[in-house]
């Protein structure tokens, strides 16, 4: 609430308003403005009204879908180009918010033909997009970009909200999620790193990036001093990832010497991986209708119709435009794409982006280098898909196996397939070992 006073010549009082915000409504008028020629004819309960306003904001709160429990968020999309690929993204924001314990209050799109390199969506919009975000009572803005720190920081001068960004939130849902030592590190060096960049000076943009696992709030020392501090964490935590990473090589050199091919589950997060992984080896790997609800890679052995065995893998879930911090830092985890004899591509039949998904990931796969190794597609949840007509495209254009992870009959068929995909792997490096002994015997 805001009160203006007008002070005529002499010191004499003139007019007085009074504005406060509005609670959402249906002419979505966003603020009220009471208007006194003279102040001595006031005849408002000043208290009363913000008692009122608030009990009424408070309201508005619950009635989009606040809860005492977690934290009320306002999302806001941003793009140059289309405004279907921004709303795409920021329903993808929505679910990454849900995974991360936030409630979604509200959300709004800003497309611009340039970025404005202060405010990114531009000052009036930010002015707009505070507004809405008071009215409906979120506690946090979170753009569904990566915002500079010259973004966090003028756009948290205008407010009090907390400003996050994309990256940000997916750094959350990770430290959430990070339960065993090795999950820690790699999301510490991830956190570290996203940090670094952004040591520039004392500021609100700063106070919201150490809430993070085996961090403290950056400011409490000088710059270079911080700048130190954390080069020397990185430092420490990479060593770490090497130590991880010798190590699960000289688990995979193991599995390679017993001769069992070894199978790893990838594809978009969400689709349904570790439910599959869960009912093929009987494991028990925590599945949640979330994001990233895995983190660290889980093998068992499993019994292919033909009673060869494999090892089977479960990994994190890929996401569009993964943070480069986490790419780096999961090396360790990623690494065990590396020494698979097949990657079993999971996809998600009744999402309707589905192949832009797909499309995500085997972009991921070619910048991590892993493009070359032996591809299986199927496609999971079928049971949810619709109508049958896409599933069927899907099955025709990818020639993949449709299954529904939750029930047992629909997998028989996709282990026949991946019983002949192994057996033909197999031949083919028997066949190349035998070419090769052959020619190193010749004279």
């Amino acid at each position: 609430m805001i009160g203006v006073l007008e002070v005529r010549e002499g010191g004499l009082p003139g007019k007085f308003q009074i504005a406060h915000i509005l609670p959402p409504n249906p002419q979505e008028e966003m603020w009220r403005i009471i208007n006194y020629n003279d102040l001595g004819r006031v005849d408002i309960n000043l208290e009363e009204l913000l008692r009122d306003t608030e009990s009424e904001l408070e309201r508005s709160y619950f009635d989009f879908g606040g809860t005492k429990e977690k934290e009320g968020v306002f999302l806001v999309g941003f793009s140059t180009k289309h405004r279907a690929e921004a709303e795409e993204s920021l329903d993808e924001l929505k679910s990454l918010a849900r995974s991360a314990d936030k409630v979604v209050l509200d959300k709004t799109v800003q497309i611009r033909k340039e970025i404005d390199p202060r405010y990114l969506i531009g000052r009036g919009k930010v002015e707009e997009v505070i507004l809405k975000a008071k009215q409906v009572g979120a506690e946090t803005l979170i753009f569904d970009v990566e915002l500079t720190p010259a973004q966090v920081k003028a756009i948290s001068q205008e407010t009090n909200l907390v400003v996050m960004d994309r990256t940000q939130l997916i750094l959350e849902i990770f430290v959430k999620h990070a339960k065993t030592g090795e999950g820690k590190i790699q999301v510490q060096l991830a956190q570290l790193r996203y940090m670094l960049p952004r040591l520039t000076g004392r500021g609100v943009e700063l106070s919201q990036l150490g809430g993070g696992i085996g961090t403290r709030g950056p400011g409490e020392k000088k710059l270079e001093e911080q700048r130190r501090r954390l080069r020397k964490q990185i430092e420490l935590h990479e060593k770490q990832i090497e130590e991880l990473s010798r190590r699960r090589e000289h688990t995979r050199k193991q599995r390679r010497e017993t001769g069992i091919p070894t199978v790893t589950l990838i594809g978009y997060t969400n689709v349904g991986k570790s439910t599959l992984f869960n009912a093929l080896t009987k494991s028990s790997v925590l599945v949640e209708n979330k994001l990233f609800s895995t983190l660290n890679p889980t093998t068992r052995k499993l019994m292919l119709p033909s009673g060869r065995e494999i090892l089977l893998t479960d990994t994190v879930g890929f996401i569009r435009d993964l943070p480069k911090e986490l790419v780096n830092a999961f090396r360790a985890t990623l690494e065990e794409l590396g020494g698979a004899s097949l990657l079993i591509h999971v996809a998600d039949s009744s999402d309707p982006l589905v192949e832009d998904r797909i499309e995500s990931v085997e972009n991921i796969l070619g910048t991590t280098g892993y493009d070359s190794i032996p591809r299986l597609i199927v496609f999971n949840k079928i049971d949810s898909a619709s109508p049958q007509i896409v599933v069927e495209r899907l099955k025709n254009i990818y020639k993949a196996p449709l299954i529904s992870a939750i029930n047992k009959k629909t997998l028989a068929d996709f282990l026949e397939r991946l019983d002949r995909e192994i057996e033909q792997l197999t031949f083919y490096k028997e066949e190349q070992f035998e070419s090769s002994s052959l020619s190193e015997s010749k004279p």
